[in-house]
């Protein structure tokens, strides 16, 4: 299973809807979007992409998405358990503390927030922010019974 990661997108203030044609949709199973869409719409046309969408809410995020989006979002995938947040509930997007936002044990948690790729673990967690989007960041990750497998990307 290939996975898409975005976060931070802002549009239309930092970017626009067009930005999202430089991905190729058609290569993903599925999206994990990380909060500050900003606007209904870009939500919209994301649902609307094949792969399947998990996203929560960021602080840029307006009235109508955080209505449509959790705050968190707890996944089990491969026998994975991966935790998504956005990343504002600790000011600076600390990732010791996210950890902390989910009351079990998780293999992978997947943020944003801090416009900062990075790559690394903590204990036996994998942490994981694709960075901007707004600023052509992004990642992969590639997840099977066998394999998680983690790429940072730049558009």
């Amino acid at each position: 299973m290939k996975i898409l990661v975005i976060s931070d997108l802002h549009i239309p203030i930092k970017s626009d809807l067009k930005s999202l044609d430089k991905l190729n949709f058609g290569l993903y199973d599925q999206i994990f979007l990380l909060g500050d869409i900003v606007d209904i719409e870009v939500l919209n046309y994301l649902e609307n992409q094949k792969p399947i969408l998990h996203a929560v809410y960021g602080n840029m995020d307006d009235f109508y998405i955080k209505n449509r989006l959790p705050e968190k979002l707890y996944l089990e995938l491969f026998d994975k358990k991966i935790g998504l947040i956005h990343g504002h509930q600790t000011g600076r997007a600390i990732p010791e503390k996210l950890l902390k936002y989910f009351n079990k044990k998780i293999d992978l948690m997947v943020f944003g927030h801090s416009h900062y790729q990075e790559k690394h673990e903590i204990e036996d967690t994998l942490i994981l922010n694709p960075g901007a989007f707004c600023e052509g960041e992004y990642a992969e990750i590639e997840l099977n019974d066998s394999i998680l497998e983690i790429k940072l990307l730049h558009l």
